[in-house]
């Protein structure tokens, strides 16, 4: 117990650092992707090499998540964390794109609100190159939401569905809505999620409703899933490598 009383300062200092820091900067503070240390979502990939959980008949195994999909509580035991996300992105007039640790009092331009309801588990991705790049894969089921919006005013609130509802009924927004079902495969929530759509004050009501549908399909035993990488994190490498360690990493069958 005394050996993990630094350990346990440590990661308290850290988060009080890190508190600190980000109280310190204004609501609109942006990062380049280098510099964003939590996870950035991505396309979902198919994992085609073989991953390892617990059967429904308690054996450790080895298999593809197709493989696994066969078996219900092979899928449940391999991914037992449920979270969710909000990731903002914000569009340069030069190209690139920015990441935002807050939405508040965002000035005129464009965005994207990402917001991930996931059941996951987060593996390492290795590196395959020589500059010994490291990162993290979230690799789960689950629902996905992304707005496109264009604030048509300064000083806007874009931090969640609420507040692109609120936004969106002033007239100080224009833009879109979609959703994602993430390796969940069920007729009923294909009946049930909306197509995309234009930004209303109803955004968030109807995503909510989404979520429920999802939720409680995803332990049907008639839903059929399949775990997908579904994000990523780097620890201060290049996104592009990480990416390129992934593909190689997930997508080879052992």
């Amino acid at each position: 117990m005394k050996k993990l009383l630094p350990f346990v300062f440590l990661i308290s200092i850290c988060l009080s650092s890190s508190a600190q820091f980000l109280s310190s900067k204004p609501d609109n503070y942006a990062v380049e992707a280098k510099n964003y240390i939590d996870f950035i979502p991505i396309a979902p990939i198919q994992i085609e090499s073989k991953v390892t959980s617990a059967t429904s008949n308690n054996e450790i195994k080895a298999q593809t998540t197709l493989e696994m999909s066969l078996d219900k509580q092979s899928v449940l035991n391999f991914i037992p964390n449920e979270s969710m996300e909000t990731t903002i992105q914000r569009f340069n007039t030069d190209q690139t794109v920015s990441y935002l640790y807050s939405g508040r009092s965002v000035s005129k331009g464009t965005y994207r609100l990402i917001i991930d309801y996931n059941k996951y588990i987060i593996q390492s991705i290795d590196s395959e190159t020589k500059d010994n790049c490291v990162g993290y894969a979230k690799i789960g089921v689950g629902l996905r939401i992304i707005a496109n919006i264009n604030t048509l005013k300064n000083n806007i609130d874009i931090s969640s569905l609420v507040a692109l509802g609120k936004a969106a009924s002033e007239g100080s927004i224009s833009g879109s809505v979609g959703y994602e079902i993430l390796g969940v495969e069920s007729k009923e929530i294909t009946a049930i999620i909306p197509i995309n759509s234009e930004i209303t004050s109803s955004v968030n009501q109807v995503f909510l409703q989404a979520i429920g549908v999802v939720k409680g399909k995803i332990y049907d035993m008639n839903t059929r899933l399949y775990p997908q990488v579904i994000a990523v994190k780097h620890t201060g490498c290049n996104l592009k490598t990480i990416t390129e360690n992934l593909i190689g990493q997930y997508t080879s069958s052992n």
